[in-house]
């Protein structure tokens, strides 16, 4: 069985064990609340896009999955494997939440010989404040502020903490259709960086979403990658969604593809 062959036959199996898990747990759990007052459950994931929403005050929202990505650089591949990456939101007021992400990865290089590296990448923490509403043309808009930790795996982790700053927007372009962007600037590995992201979404149903969206960065020295991604989103349950998503490279310096799986709860609803 090949390495990709493996990765997807493990996706399976933890991804169906952890929503089982949550299915059952939330499904009781959902018919003790009162809805009247819910709000949508909007998420970071599975795109790259970041919302212009904040969860809601006195809430938690844990957004986790798995990903898988290759990529090839002359004749040497590269995979790597994030199992799992997880972000946890906490809503402190109405317009203001703060945030805490880590993942579990692994690199593989293989050239003439295989080379592999486990264990967790920094610690990543911030927070994000809504600026204002949506009014006409003017977009729903949010300020995110990241700092990477250098905390984790000494192959992984900065040598120093490493701020990113992104802008966040949206427009509704109708009841079901809604255009997401990010602006970002920031530093990795000592280096600056700046990036964008924009991402088409409409709703097939009440329960399912789509999206298509084109993404990239410029680090300073460095060609500028662009890439591609899809995917769907399924609402399981009001506080409960589960994701797929895949993408591919529009340039040459992006990497070849990757997948990614996961889910998004929200507690209390």
């Amino acid at each position: 069985m090949t390495y990709t062959a493996t990765f997807l036959l493990l996706f399976r199996k933890r991804l169906l064990f952890i929503v089982a898990f949550l299915f059952v747990t939330f499904q009781a759990y959902s018919q003790k609340q009162d809805t009247t007052s819910v709000p949508d459950l909007e998420t970071d994931r599975p795109d790259q896009t970041e919302s212009a929403s904040v969860v809601p005050r006195k809430s938690i929202q844990i957004e986790a999955g798995l990903y898988f990505q290759k990529d090839k650089a002359g004749a040497t591949d590269i995979k790597y494997v994030a199992h799992p990456s997880a972000l946890m939101r906490f809503g402190v007021l109405s317009w203001l939440e703060l945030r805490a992400e880590g993942t579990y990865q692994t690199v593989t290089i293989e050239e003439e010989s295989r080379k592999k590296l486990n264990g967790f990448g920094p610690l990543t923490v911030g927070a994000k404040a809504k600026l204002w509403d949506e009014n006409g043309l003017r977009p729903q808009t949010a300020l995110m502020t990241m700092f990477d930790l250098p905390v984790g795996h000494n192959a992984f982790a900065p040598a120093n903490p490493e701020v990113n700053l992104r802008l966040l927007f949206k427009n509704s372009l109708s009841e079901k259709v809604d255009l997401s962007y990010n602006l970002a600037y920031g530093w990795e590995d000592g280096e600056a960086v700046k990036s964008y992201t924009v991402s088409l979404a409409t709703e097939l149903s009440d329960k399912i979403g789509v999206f298509g969206e084109v993404f990239g960065d410029k680090t300073n020295g460095e060609k500028a990658t662009h890439s591609f991604d899809a995917g769907f989103t399924v609402l399981v349950l009001p506080n409960l969604q589960v994701d797929l998503a895949a993408g591919t490279a529009i340039s040459s310096s992006s990497p070849e593809y990757f997948v990614t799986t996961g889910f998004s709860v929200r507690l209390p609803r």
